[in-house]
């Protein structure tokens, strides 16, 4: 992933956000309700094709909330502003079944992507899950630091 990612890096392929200074002055939950709604009206209900499995993946209001409920550090909020490049270009990593063994989920799979938020490089971890009668539906994603070594 390292190698993915430095590759995209260099092309300019992966995202870079900064925090505006208008959101800089907000406290963290202020930017949370913010983020929140700039991806209520820019994501929620629309479908997004990743190219590494050409399946259609769905955010749904559900998936936000969670990355809402898990969301932590300023870096993790504003990062959302480029969740549709999460879903359309995250690599396939894997799919296992459902951890809790409900009938009705399928399964769940790993994408991983990256980006870049004030100018410090992360790996975004993406979790999407499909449910018997559905495609699959974004449920959350983590990010992660990443450090380039010297070369």
């Amino acid at each position: 992933m390292l190698v993915f990612v430095e590759n995209r890096l260099q092309e300019g392929q992966i995202p870079e956000i900064w925090e505006t200074g208008e959101e800089k002055n907000l406290s963290i939950g202020q930017l949370k309700y913010a983020c929140l709604q700039y991806a209520k009206q820019n994501f929620q209900g629309h479908e997004y094709l990743n190219k590494s499995t050409g399946k259609p993946i769905r955010v749904s209001h559900d998936g936000l909330m969670e990355w809402w409920r898990k969301s932590r550090r300023r870096e993790h909020i504003i990062s959302v502003r480029s969740l549709d490049f999460f879903l359309e270009n995250g690599i396939f990593k894997g799919e296992s079944p459902d951890y809790q063994g409900r009938k009705k989920i399928e399964s769940a799979s790993r994408f991983e992507s990256g980006c870049k938020v004030d100018g410090k490089l992360f790996k975004v971890i993406l979790i999407t899950r499909k449910s018997v009668y559905d495609i699959d539906k974004f449920r959350y994603y983590a990010l992660k630091d990443i450090e380039i070594s010297p070369k």
